[in-house]
């Protein structure tokens, strides 16, 4: 995000569901540097069946929003192109930072890609996608890059549910048995093995059955 390649670049993090996307852009969105860096930040959520207008008119309450500009009256009956020449125009001159989140197709890019500028003042966007073939869509013509989150690998994981499950301490032998039955089904993504561990956590230790 901060490095000195002045030219508009697009950012594709993917990775399947639980994997950890969210977390990791989060920390880059919210980060004090990244915040400095750019005069403008949204966060977008494009949903499967998204409506261009109101994923136009979220992006410039959340612009305006931030520079304690008014939303204009009336904006709900704006038609997209309208839309689309006003964010072009507010961030005109602006390095600006816009995470969209969970993009499910070329779609969302269409739609939004022409109320972008893509001047050389080193603005960034970051999309988040589970589909492989969606972010190369994404990077390929703005020359960016993309970032595949990968499910850890095994004793990565047994150390995180371990962690999680009995806060720090290592798992006690007469429940190696079932809390490696229980790992196994949770199928590898950080998000199940926290979620699960988490449960695990309250439960009496002393207690196989529970």
């Amino acid at each position: 995000m901060l490095e000195g390649d002045p030219k508009f670049k697009v950012v594709s993090e993917v990775g399947m569901g639980g994997s950890g996307k969210t977390t990791l852009v989060k920390e880059v969105y919210d980060n004090a540097l990244v915040k400095k860096h750019f005069d403008n930040h949204a966060w977008i959520t494009v949903s499967r069946s998204f409506k261009v207008e109101e994923l136009l008119r979220d992006m410039i309450q959340q612009l305006f929003d931030e520079i304690k500009q008014l939303f204009l009256e009336g904006m709900s009956t704006i038609g997209g192109y309208r839309l689309k020449a006003m964010i072009k125009e507010f961030l005109q001159q602006r390095k600006y930072l816009l995470v969209f989140y969970h993009v499910w197709g070329i779609q969302a890019w269409e739609a939004i890609k022409y109320a972008l500028p893509n001047g050389d003042n080193g603005s960034r966007v970051i999309l988040m996608t589970q589909i492989l073939s969606v972010a190369s869509f994404f990077t390929i013509e703005t020359d960016g890059r993309i970032y595949e989150l990968n499910p850890f690998f095994e004793e990565d994981s047994w150390i995180l549910f371990c962690l999680k499950t009995f806060q720090g301490n290592s798992c006690s032998s007469h429940l190696t048995e079932i809390c490696k039955s229980i790992f196994k089904r949770c199928g590898g993504p950080p998000l199940a093995i926290v979620a699960i561990s988490g449960i695990l956590a309250t439960k009496n230790e002393m207690n196989v059955d529970e």
